[in-house]
């Protein structure tokens, strides 16, 4: 498991502004890569919403009321929701289809329940590449509705957006590993229904700020996490993308401790379960990162540390560090459009990778 100095945090600031308006890009080709675990533990739902809408056939919605859990919507302090001021920006106008079950019934905390998302879908044929949506956090089920005007935006853009919540609070039953679970379930969600709305059978994991961290490990650990799914499949994704992701497990330790239950020394496997740093040791697949230099609530530094680590070991990664960018802008305004290309970026390179990949995670379009 890494360790850091506490001097490196100290002159982070200074490489930082070193960075501003720089994009950093290192593009490597697959190199062959040590055997990772096989196995995972497992364990036991404007033009923006549409009232009328209906969920396609086999797709299952979650009533109005969900079953009673202690995560709550209630009292969770949201910005204004992030890619609203690039709305109209897509050609695309965009259905949505709410609450939708992707888990079967699991354990959150004092009771059981299902965990849900919403489809933004491109009113157009098709197809369309494919993104699930993890949110930050830890903020409970419900978290998911702050980063509905950016999903929005995504679809008008011509993606399938698939904006899911995942368990990120131990106390409901969430944490290691079943946050990484419900990701996982995400994709295989994703994969088996995306079809119904266009899609083209890639699917891109994009990963904001928490989510950007409990994404990676998702997307980089070989071994697929399994449990509590609706669907079958494959719960890895095709591409990558972290947008001011907080990879680094060393400090933040008041979210962290929501997450995993306890403290460094009393959750120490399971932390070093959950760090991306400990994997890319199977095939690489195509990881975009992106970073505000003005970011104070995630450390900018997490996404050139995790960018130097994948370019290392072969793996097709880039970081595009915003100028001036903060925890939220990089997906407002001006800075979205880096979000979109590197979406963009990812999905292409995917489809050239897969092209000859015989591995069953990469098999390519129209899985």
């Amino acid at each position: 498991m890494r360790t850091h100095e506490l001097r490196n945090r100290l002159w982070r600031s200074a490489k930082v502004l070193l960075a501003a308006g720089v994009t950093l890009a290192v593009v490597a080709q697959a190199a062959a890569h040590e055997p990772g675990p096989t196995s995972r533990p497992t364990s036991e739902p404007t033009p923006i919403t549409v009232s009328d809408a209906r969920p396609a056939a086999g797709i299952a919605a979650a009533p109005s009321a969900l079953t009673a859990s202690p995560y709550a919507t209630q009292g969770i302090a949201m910005d204004p929701a992030p890619g609203s001021a690039l709305a109209a920006s897509g050609s695309e106008s965009v259905n949505v289809i709410s609450n939708i079950y992707y888990t079967q019934p699991v354990n959150c905390g004092a009771s059981t329940c299902q965990v849900a998302l919403d489809i933004y879908v491109p009113a157009g044929p098709g197809p369309y590449p494919t993104v699930v949506l993890i949110r930050g956090g830890p903020s409970g089920i419900g978290g998911r509705v702050g980063l509905g005007g950016f999903a929005t935006q995504l679809a008008s853009n011509g993606l399938i957006v698939y904006n899911a919540d995942y368990r990120d609070l131990a106390s409901g039953g969430g944490g290691y590993p079943e946050a990484f679970q419900d990701v996982a379930c995400a994709i295989r969600y994703a994969r088996a229904t995306a079809s119904n709305f266009g899609g083209n059978g890639v699917v891109t994991l994009v990963g904001h700020s928490f989510g950007g961290f409990v994404g990676s490990v998702v997307a980089l650990d070989p071994a697929e996490f399994t449990g509590g799914c609706l669907e079958q499949g494959s719960g890895r994704p095709d591409a990558f993308v972290g947008l001011a992701g907080n990879y680094d497990l060393s400090y933040n330790e008041s979210d962290l401790a929501k997450f995993f239950g306890a403290g460094p020394s009393q959750t120490s496997t399971a932390r070093a379960s959950s760090d991306p740093f400990n994997y890319a040791t199977g095939l690489p697949i195509p990881v975009r990162l992106i970073a505000g230099t003005s970011d104070e609530s995630v450390d900018p530094e997490d996404s050139v540390e995790l960018n130097a680590f994948l370019a290392a070991r072969g793996w097709d990664v880039s970081l595009n560090m915003v100028s001036n960018g903060t925890h939220m802008s990089i997906l407002d305004g001006s800075a979205g459009g880096a979000v979109l290309q590197s979406i963009q970026s990812a999905q292409v390179a995917q489809a050239a990778q897969a092209a000859g990949s015989n591995d069953p995670v990469l098999p390519g379009f129209g899985r």
